[in-house]
């Protein structure tokens, strides 16, 4: 076997050895705050060093996998694909073996056909930074990828001088910007500075990149609404940089926690957030007062941001009128479906059949016209239900309330709708002492969870899950209200 291997499978097992004898002998928790930086560095320089040689191995599995080949390594292997064959040994995940065989694209070198030897790479300077352990993987692509993405505006030399800055960069050399020459040095960059001085770079030597960039995507932007499949309906967008930031902020203005409230939310009662499908799974323990666990993952909450977002523009009446009336969405469900809760519901701008109890929640949220037919099908009386809590109500309600009433939510009062805690129908009155603040989420599903609403003495009070709350007590929800100290009476004087 090759000596680099058996050197490398020699390194591997000293570190097994280590590793087994720190953890064995629990000396990590032990270290001071000095030796943990330095654990931290040391890894960090061993990791560069195996990227490298990663790096180059990839190399190899591309060049000896090339279709013309006969021997290819990846058919030996079993594979159908370099990237698969690099995922499969060394047990990473197809966006970091795709990474790698990213990377040896632009670290790979080719033998001159008349002497034998290797000529440079495409970008040498940066390759000798890999190589001597000062770059790893993540810094190499961050500095190359927005060369890259200029190639065919950008000459050679260019490219190679920007190659030498960066990997002079890399190395924590800081250069003249003008003559190129050595001006001292400083620490390592992280990989998000080279990516910055990669851009940097890119916008002086491809001043007019970003013009024709922005045409393309003018022309490219896009919103697509499918149809209903499994349930949902699938939206695609191609968006503006503007557009889509805009949609993040109000998009973080939804999902983010509050953040006017104490540090050790945990030990008040506060807000806790469960990690989504991207983090670890925790649990929540009613003993210790942790608000409730937010399940849903993190596109299920964008989702329902989206649907809050949607519904807040709809309530402003600033949008332009279609058939003289503000847009409107209309679900029509059969009246027996409507009572029982049962059947299907028909969303009328799309056709899409909804279960009827979505139908009740569009309808407590906003109004009901009663449209009856004859058994021909003619209208025989039009008729509606004044079940829409004005504007003075719903500012009442969001003094009250201050944002959705469900313990741990943090959706503030303008992205919630009015739910009739007495449901209309059963004769609920639309009075400030019958309606709460849910979130669009919160209203949905109101009748599927645990979660329980009652209206006492005009003020509402939520009974929550066995879990939560193991009393299961009705406790006061809305904001909090200032109470005032009590009196003292003085004491008689003789």
């Amino acid at each position: 076997m090759n000596n680099v291997v058996t050197q490398l499978e020699g390194l591997d097992e000293t570190l097994a050895v280590l590793t087994r004898d720190a953890f064995g002998r629990e000396v990590i928790p032990d270290l001071s705050d000095a030796d943990v930086a330095a654990l931290l560095a040391a890894t960090g320089r061993v990791q560069r060093r195996l990227e490298a040689l990663q790096i180059e191995a990839a190399v190899q599995v591309q060049e000896r996998s090339a279709p013309m080949r006969d021997d290819r390594i990846t058919l030996t292997y079993g594979c159908a694909t370099a990237v698969d064959l690099i995922r499969m040994l060394t047990l990473v995940d197809s966006r970091q073996a795709h990474r790698l065989v990213r990377a040896a694209g632009f670290l790979k070198r080719t033998r001159s056909i008349t002497e034998g030897v290797f000529l440079p790479a495409r970008y040498p300077a940066l390759r000798e930074a890999v190589t001597d352990g000062y770059l790893g993987l993540s810094g190499l692509l961050a500095a190359i990828t927005p060369l890259e993405q200029a190639r065919a505006r950008i000459l050679d030399d260019q490219r190679l001088d920007a190659d030498r800055r960066l990997g002079a960069l890399a190395r924590g050399i800081d250069t003249d910007a003008e003559s190129d020459a050595s001006i001292g040095r400083g620490p390592l960059p992280t990989p998000e500075d080279l990516g910055l001085l990669s851009q940097v770079l890119v916008a002086y030597l491809d001043p007019d990149g970003a013009e024709p960039t922005d045409d393309t995507a003018t022309r490219k932007r896009g919103l697509t609404i499918g149809r209903l499949r499994d349930g949902t309906i699938p939206v695609r967008a191609d968006l503006l940089p503007e557009v889509a930031g805009q949609l993040q902020l109000l998009l973080d203005s939804l999902l983010n926690p509050r953040v006017d409230g104490p540090e050790d939310l945990s030990s008040t009662g506060g807000v806790h957030f469960a990690p989504t499908d991207d983090d670890a799974s925790v649990g929540t323990d009613a003993d210790h007062g942790l608000s409730p666990v937010d399940s849903r993952t993190r596109a299920q909450k964008r989702h329902d941001a989206f649907a809050a977002i949607l519904n807040t523009a709809a309530r402003t009446g600033n949008f332009p009128t279609l058939g003289g009336a503000a847009p409107t969405l209309v679900v029509t469900v059969n009246a027996d479906d409507y009572a029982t809760g049962a059947g299907h519901a028909g969303v009328q701008n799309t056709g899409d059949l909804i279960p009827a109890r979505v139908a009740a929640q569009t309808g407590c949220a906003g109004g009901i016209q009663r449209v009856l037919f004859d058994s021909q099908g003619r209208i025989v009386s039009i008729g509606t239900s004044a079940r829409i809590f004005n504007a003075l109500q719903r500012r009442a309600i969001t003094l009250r309330d201050g944002g959705c009433i469900i313990p741990g939510c943090t959706i503030p009062a303008t992205w919630c709708e009015i739910h009739h805690v007495r449901e209309h129908a059963d004769g609920g009155p639309t009075h400030t002492d019958n309606g709460v603040l849910l979130c669009w989420w919160h209203h949905r599903n109101l009748h599927l969870s645990e979660w329980r609403i009652r209206m006492n003495g005009g003020v509402p009070e939520v009974r929550g899950p066995l879990w939560w709350d193991r009393e299961q007590r009705w406790r006061p929800a809305g904001r909090p209200r200032p109470q005032s100290p009590p009196r003292h009476r003085q004491p008689a004087t003789a």
